[in-house]
């Protein structure tokens, strides 16, 4: 049995995640990107989209419970963030923004991961 503390388990989900993105040809812009009005764990960019992840990595297998985890109010924290990041960023202001959930499960008997990778997760919150 593998078991993972879990800062370790955190750590090796977003690593996955960036690479999962970079095996894909997805440019990774940005990871841990934080402001005051919360953080994004992954931006990255296609030709065309410009795309904001939440990753949640879990040693129990439940995507009812990680999707859970981005609440409402999660959600409204991305959405702020992800503005920030585009004022910051103006270049990249004319690409279709998304929000995106990968969902990783470490399965720690075999010390092996999977990923679920929900497109458009999630619509922004502004309010």
């Amino acid at each position: 049995m593998n078991k993972l503390s879990a800062k370790e388990l955190f750590i090796t989900g977003e690593r996955l995640c960036r690479e999962y993105f970079e095996r894909r040809g997805f440019q990774v812009l940005a990871q841990n990107f934080r402001k005051k009005c919360g953080e994004i764990d992954l931006v990255v960019r296609t030709d065309e989209d410009l795309i904001f992840v939440e990753v949640k990595t879990r040693s129990y297998h439940s995507m009812e419970s990680a999707l859970a985890n981005v609440s409402y109010t999660k959600q409204k924290k991305i959405s702020r963030t992800s503005l920030e990041y585009i004022n910051l960023n103006p270049e990249h202001a004319k690409l279709n923004v998304r929000y995106d959930i990968i969902v990783v499960f470490y399965y720690p008997e075999h010390g092996d991961f999977a990923l679920r990778h929900l497109e458009n997760a999630f619509l922004p919150i502004f309010d």
